[in-house]
């Protein structure tokens, strides 16, 4: 048992509402300047230019789930030496709802004027609520309260793991909210805490150690209540009244792996040994939205099976799935969907109809788009316990692996989220873009100063705002050139792998891709083609490289004999993976960049709790075909699936952490380089 977040009671009135924010020293960004917020609010900019960061800073503003700025991991790299646990991370800027405004005339006991207030938040996690100067004759004194919660006893390495874990997160949460300000929560404390701590020891000397502790512990959380009370300011009233009204923030990046059939006697093992896996989770959080319960379906399983338990059960089954479909009704635009759960013994099964099918389809043989979409909106709702209003939710981009149209989808989605919440989201896709929506558009620059944000496509942002121009070209609303130049790759684990490995060249003085260059990754070697064909209908300039393999020369073909002839002097270049790195006439993708023994080892972190090493050896692949192809034979031969995209991502997040190109094995290096020289060369054509 640990101890629940905070989270604030949203309930059914208005909040609230984030109007703009700063970010300043946190990762790359040195001072992002106010950043207007509207209820919908896109951040484009290429990668690397500080997107996540931003969205990280502001979501630890006020998270949904207790988490903290952290000084030795946030501060931007280039100013060692110079950290401050007193430096302000993040400001944010509110507009106040009528009712707040006469709860703070109210304590102020004087007219209140302003209608929008100023939180900001430090390093060490305290608030402060920026009033109007002269607006409280008293002070804020938090610095004896803070001092008195860091007298609180520590929990000994005596104690049982498990009550001492709960210790030290009772203790963690007393200094949270002690150094945020939430006076009356921390006042509350000792009675909530009460019942977490009580003695579970095993044994009589456990017990005993649990009730030391016990003793120590609660007399101070009950002197801190008591100067709470005793020393309480007008000030200090006022600050926990803004801060208990503040939004939840909420940040999602890539949706869990999912998958709607699970052995629930499988998962509860695995729940009570604390060792859960990604889908798993995402399974739970189905159950959950669905007001199911894994304990409720685990025991059903075990009583008695007759035609009335039977029967209950399937009623049971049919009320979660009203449940569900009520709330994703009309979420997925391009078709009518019906959520159905069936079980058989411990096997629980999930099947989604369309209004126009008659059978019955596994989830997981859907379409990953729609299985995507599907995740999104099932983690989100979870995420957010169901209470999707007057929350910001921040999404780092949503829709990468959707096709266009739903992506289309996406956006729509997006925009009813945004009635009752403020939504910032960021992306490099120009799909997820709505252009009859400018002013929701902010371009992400990386500057000499840092990672800068602007509401103006000037040509001071201009790798930011290509992607916006790219948006503008595809959608056909303007004449002439979007991006000036773009590089098409085959799926976004080619995009990950390819932007990262050119962002550790250039970090070490060497040529990545030219830096004009917009990299868009398709949805595989037939989408590159047909997105190809549409820029170079555009009069765009276009290398498009293509995996060697037949799909993709079958693919390439297409483009060339198909389509470009349709157009008048194309400007499109194809390159063939293979040629561009001196393999010429052998089949080979992206992974053919790496020695056996760094993919096959990223492999295996992946895929540590889910397969036997000895099914992912290097000695257990086949010979002759290409890396990937001989890791998928190897999957196949213990009834698994190799999933690129995950590993692709690993490998992309392991070069991220690297410093210099030295760090690459020496076979990266020189085929990197053949890679990058090739790509110049192509666009010099």
């Amino acid at each position: 048992m640990t101890s629940k977040p905070w989270a604030p009671r949203q309930g059914g009135r208005q909040r609230m509402k984030l109007t703009r924010f700063r970010i300043q020293n946190y990762k790359c960004i040195l001072d992002s300047d106010w950043v207007n917020v509207s209820d919908l609010t896109v951040l484009v900019g290429k990668n690397e230019t500080g997107k996540t960061s931003l969205l990280q800073a502001l979501y630890l503003f006020n998270p949904f789930k207790p988490a903290s700025y952290v000084l030795a991991r946030d501060w931007p790299r280039s100013f060692r030496g110079e950290e401050s646990e007193a430096q302000v991370v993040c400001t944010a800027e509110f507009q106040l709802t009528p009712e707040e405004i006469d709860g703070v005339q109210a304590l102020a006991n004087q007219p209140v004027s302003l209608d929008r207030i100023q939180v900001a938040k430090d390093y060490l996690g305290r608030f402060e609520v920026l009033f109007p100067k002269g607006f409280f004759a008293e002070k804020l004194r938090t610095n004896d309260i803070a001092a008195l919660c860091s007298s609180l006893p520590q929990p000994t390495p005596k104690l049982a793991n498990r009550f001492r874990k709960l210790a030290l997160d009772c203790r963690a949460e007393a200094i949270r909210l002690s150094h945020e300000g939430r006076f009356s929560d921390l006042a509350q404390l000792p009675t909530r805490q009460e019942t977490k701590l009580a003695p579970r020891g095993t044994t009589a000397h456990q017990r005993q150690l649990e009730q030391t502790f016990r003793n120590h512990y609660f007399p101070k959380l009950d002197e801190l209540s008591q100067r709470l009370q005793e020393t309480s300011t007008l000030q200090q009233k006022a600050h926990d009244f803004v801060v208990q009204r503040l939004p939840a923030f909420v940040y999602m990046d890539e949706c869990r792996p999912f998958c709607g059939t699970a052995e629930l006697d499988v998962i509860k093992r695995r729940k009570d040994h604390h060792d859960l896996r990604p889908e798993d989770e995402t399974f739970l959080a189905l159950l959950d939205v669905a007001g199911l319960n894994l304990d409720d379906e685990f025991e059903r399983d075990r009583v008695k099976d007759d035609e009335e338990s039977r029967a209950e059960r399937q009623y049971d089954l049919s009320v979660a799935e009203a449940t569900l479909n009520r709330k994703i009704e009309n979420h997925w635009g391009q078709a009518r969907y019906q959520v159905q759960f069936r079980v058989d013994g411990c096997r629980f099964m999930t099947f989604v109809k369309a209004e126009d099918e008659t059978a019955l389809f596994r989830l997981e043989e859907r379409s990953k788009g729609f299985q995507w979409f599907f995740s999104f909106d099932l983690m989100l709702m979870h995420e957010t316990r169901g209470r999707l209003k007057n929350c910001v939710i921040l999404l780092d981009e949503p829709g990468l692996h959707l096709h266009p149209e739903g992506q289309q989808d996406l956006l729509k989605c997006l925009a009813e989220y945004a009635r009752t919440n403020t939504l910032i989201y960021t992306t490099h896709l120009p799909y997820m873009i709505d252009l009859q929506e400018p002013e929701r558009i902010r371009v992400i620059t990386q500057t000499e100063r840092g990672s800068v944000v602007s509401e103006n496509l000037k040509p001071s942002h201009r790798a930011g705002s290509l992607v916006v121009q790219a948006a503008l070209g595809i959608y056909g609303r303007v004449n002439g050139q979007a991006a000036e130049q773009n590089l098409i790759v085959t799926t976004a684990d080619n995009y990950w792998i390819l932007t990262e490995l050119s962002h550790l060249f250039r970090k070490s003085m060497r040529e990545g891709l030219p830096p004009d260059v917009l990299v868009t990754p398709a949805g595989g070697a037939m989408e590159a083609a047909y997105l190809a064909a549409f820029l170079a209908g555009r009069g765009l300039e276009v290398v498009a490289m293509f995996d060697s393999n037949p799909a993709a020369r079958a693919a390439r073909d297409k483009l060339v004999q198909g389509w470009l002839p349709k157009f008048t002097e194309p400007k499109v270049v194809t390159l063939d993976f293979a040629e561009a790195i001196g393999n010429a006439g052998q089949d080979c993708s992206i992974e053919d960049l790496f020695p056996e023994t760094f993919y096959v080892t990223r492999v295996q972190k992946v895929y540590e709790n889910h397969l036997p090493a000895t099914a992912l050896s290097l000695s257990a692949l086949p010979e002759g075909n290409p890396l990937v192809q001989r890791v998928e034979a190897a999957f196949r031969s213990v009834n698994a699936v190799l999933n690129r995209r995950v590993v692709g991502r690993r490998i992309a997040a392991d070069i991220r952490q690297m410093r210099n190109m030295v760090d690459l094995p020496e076979m990266t290096r020189l085929l990197g380089e053949k890679l990058f020289a090739a790509i110049k060369k192509a666009f010099t054509r």
